[in-house]
């Protein structure tokens, strides 16, 4: 404590930036497939899809804490109550619906990676992964908080061998392609594609909100805000600045994980094995947290609806038919399900988060007892 407050800046203004930066770089992103659809496509162009994500993400973050602040809402019912009133279950629908894909885009991504190295069908692939993160949910809580805390020490010693040995090998082809502005779609499909990511990336929030309740004032929320869009901003740009390097390369541009064809050019075999068992591991933690949160999600429900909760053995019959769902949605390939099945909820979440926030939430804000008696309904 200082300064007269109860928590140091890094409770304040770090830890909310660090853990919306951990969710967010996990999963799907650690393929670059992500990444190449939404600004890579895009050659020169794609700044603008980073610009206009990280300026979205820092707007969306201050705000969101700050409605969090305010309303002490610090776990994602009370959070989205205070901006859609009862109609919060739309955000549930759409979180498990989009949750269902990032499993399916795990096992998609996986299957891809394993198919190339051992020849193994894509689909008994993707089986194989997506049986591997309902195994592990099955072990319970303990299992996944150690699996997370190591799979996210990996992630990021991963990532800056990535940036740094990708970068350095392709700074060249940077050059030529700022040089020769090589590109498609100028800056207004950039743009919208920026804001697409943006938009279905801001289910992050709520895996940050039990991080702030040590927020003071307005200037710590906007202050975390920017750190947490600043974060992933860098994470962003980096990682769109190292596939311009390799633009004219259809076999990196059309690869389902792109990340691993550039190890292919660029990496020595260590760093190759390096990435596939980062990426791995990060999949799978991803995967296994999706479940984790949908089956929490509906035992919520059914516990506040009737009284009771999910044994061991609903849980795993629960944590069964979405390992089912998935592994058919991973039929339709990254490719597909990141382009069609984000890029659809994109705008889905846009209209019941986004739109609610910059409106309803800065009201709120402004004025808390705004209809108070009418958001207490909720």
């Amino acid at each position: 404590m200082s300064n007269g407050h109860r928590y140091g800046i890094f409770y304040r203004w770090l830890l909310p930036a660090i853990i919306f930066q951990s969710v967010f770089m996990g999963g799907g992103f650690t393929t670059g497939r992500e990444v190449m659809e939404y600004a890579g496509k895009y050659g020169v162009y794609g700044i603008y899809s980073v610009v206009i994500a990280t300026i979205l993400f820092f707007i969306s973050a201050a705000l969101s804490y700050e409605v969090a602040r305010v309303f002490k809402a610090f776990d994602y019912r009370t959070w989205v109550k205070q901006i859609i009133w009862k109609f919060w279950p739309l955000f549930d629908i759409a979180y498990i619906i989009l949750a269902i894909i990032v499993i399916a885009v795990v096992g998609s991504a996986a299957a891809s990676i394993l198919e190339d190295m051992f020849g193994l069908p894509y689909m008994i692939g993707a089986v194989v992964i997506i049986s591997m993160v309902g195994l592990l949910h099955f072990y319970g809580r303990k299992a996944i908080e150690a699996f997370e805390t190591l799979g996210t020490i990996i992630l990021y010693i991963m990532y800056i061998i990535l940036w740094v040995v990708t970068l350095k090998a392709a700074w060249g082809n940077i050059g030529d392609a700022f040089a020769k502005n090589l590109g498609v779609g100028g800056p207004g499909k950039a743009l919208i594609s920026g804001i697409q990511y943006f938009a279905y990336n801001m289910v992050v929030v709520p895996a940050v909100l039990f991080t702030l309740d040590r927020l003071e004032s307005r200037k710590d929320s906007i202050i975390a805000g920017f750190n947490s869009a600043l974060f992933v901003g860098v994470a962003f740009f980096l990682t769109w600045l190292s596939l311009l390097g390799f633009y004219t390369n259809e076999n990196v541009v059309n690869a389902p994980v792109p990340w691993y064809e550039i190890m292919k050019i660029v990496g020595a075999t260590w760093l190759r094995g390096f990435y596939v068992i980062a990426v791995f591991w990060t999949l799978i933690e991803t995967g296994t947290g999706m479940i984790h949160s949908i089956v929490r999600r509906i035992d919520v429900q059914l516990e506040e609806a009737k009284g009771i909760s999910f044994t061991r053995r609903q849980e795993a019959v629960i944590a069964t038919i979405i390992i089912i769902l998935a592994i058919a949605m991973a039929k339709f390939g990254i490719i597909a399900l990141v382009a069609k099945g984000y890029g659809t909820l994109a705008w889905v979440f846009f209209a019941i988060l986004f739109i609610p926030l910059i409106t309803v939430g800065v009201a709120r804000i402004l004025n808390p007892n705004w209809m108070k008696e009418f958001w207490e309904r909720a």
